[in-house]
């Protein structure tokens, strides 16, 4: 069973492609849903949210940088291997940790046997957050391609929470 639940799912994503409270109670009109509902469900997906990128942090023994648990992101720093470490929430792979390297065991992403997963990894964030790429973002190597994903997440604007007919 996934960490969200079915509302918390479908309210999770649909703020993750843009549309504020109002406009997702809009749609779900039919369910009986209102924007206070869904604000408060939306409030409990990011508790959720923000507690399992902690634990992940945790486990990890990273010191807790940034946490936007409304991008579900958290930025760390892992003081062993002096490195920035990112830990996404994803519906479809669950929470992912990314060390930020340069290389795979000294391989670069071209001769690295890692770098369809990374792709898939990437690709499945750029989905899941609706972050749009440059044409020569999209052509980097896997390493630097995740770096510009996590800055472009990270400094992302989220809809505000409005009342029906305000700007």
């Amino acid at each position: 069973m996934g960490l969200l639940s079915s509302h918390e799912s479908i309210v999770w994503r649909e703020f993750q492609m843009g549309k504020n409270t109002s406009s997702i109670a809009e749609e779900h009109k039919a369910e009986s849903w209102n924007p206070a509902y869904v604000s408060r469900v939306l409030n409990r997906a990011r508790k959720k949210i923000a507690k399992t990128l902690k634990e992940h942090a945790n486990s990890h023994r990273l010191d807790i940088e940034t946490l936007l648990d409304y991008k579900g992101l958290l930025i760390g720093f892992d003081y062993q291997t002096s490195t920035q470490v990112y830990i996404i929430f994803t519906e479809k792979l669950g929470t992912i940790v990314w060390y930020k390297h340069d290389s795979y065991a000294g391989k670069l992403c071209p001769d690295c046997p890692k770098e369809e997963e990374c792709r898939d990894t990437l690709d499945t964030i750029i989905h899941e957050h609706n972050i749009q790429l440059r044409v020569d973002e999209k052509q980097q190597y896997m390493t630097e391609k995740s770096i510009a994903i996590f800055n472009k997440l990270a400094a992302k604007e989220t809809p505000r929470y409005k009342r029906k007919g305000g700007d």
